[in-house]
């Protein structure tokens, strides 16, 4: 999960990327193949996961970006490719600098606060399905189960 901090949009980088249209070619452009190799490598994932997971990460990227400011959880197929792009520091700055204007944290005890902070994630999932849904037409899907159903 994320969440951002009450002063994250006070320091915003000057080369933040203003149009989204722009922003939606600059993380289409984000070349993952070296997190993908190592993911279908030493962490045994295959290359149709990589793929998958690559997509939906880099729409939620721009889902992220698009609605800024709302909790949108990511699934957990993009929660692993998030944890691979945040281990590589250098890239994942720059990325956020130009996407976000700061760096997008991660805060992975969203839901673990009692039964309202359960809830509160349960209704953000809802949330980033729809708004998935609306930007990219379909729902995001567990990989194993799409490839379960193949």
């Amino acid at each position: 999960m994320s969440e951002l901090r009450g002063d994250d949009h006070e320091r915003i980088s000057p080369i933040r990327i203003a149009d989204l249209a722009e922003v939606r070619r600059y993380i289409g452009a984000i070349n993952f193949g070296p997190l993908k190799e190592r993911l279908t490598g030493t962490d045994g994932w295959s290359r149709a996961r990589a793929d998958y997971c690559e997509r939906l990460y880099k729409n939620w990227l721009y889902l992220r970006r698009r609605y800024e400011g709302e909790l949108l959880p990511p699934h957990a197929d993009i929660d692993d490719f998030w944890h691979g792009h945040i281990l590589d520091t250098y890239a994942y700055f720059e990325h956020c600098d130009r996407i976000f204007g700061y760096y997008l944290h991660h805060f992975p005890y969203v839901g673990t606060g009692g039964a309202a902070d359960r809830q509160n994630l349960a209704d953000a999932w809802l949330r980033t399905q729809e708004r998935y849904r609306a930007e990219f037409g379909e729902y995001i899907h567990d990989f194993h189960t799409l490839s379960e159903a193949a």
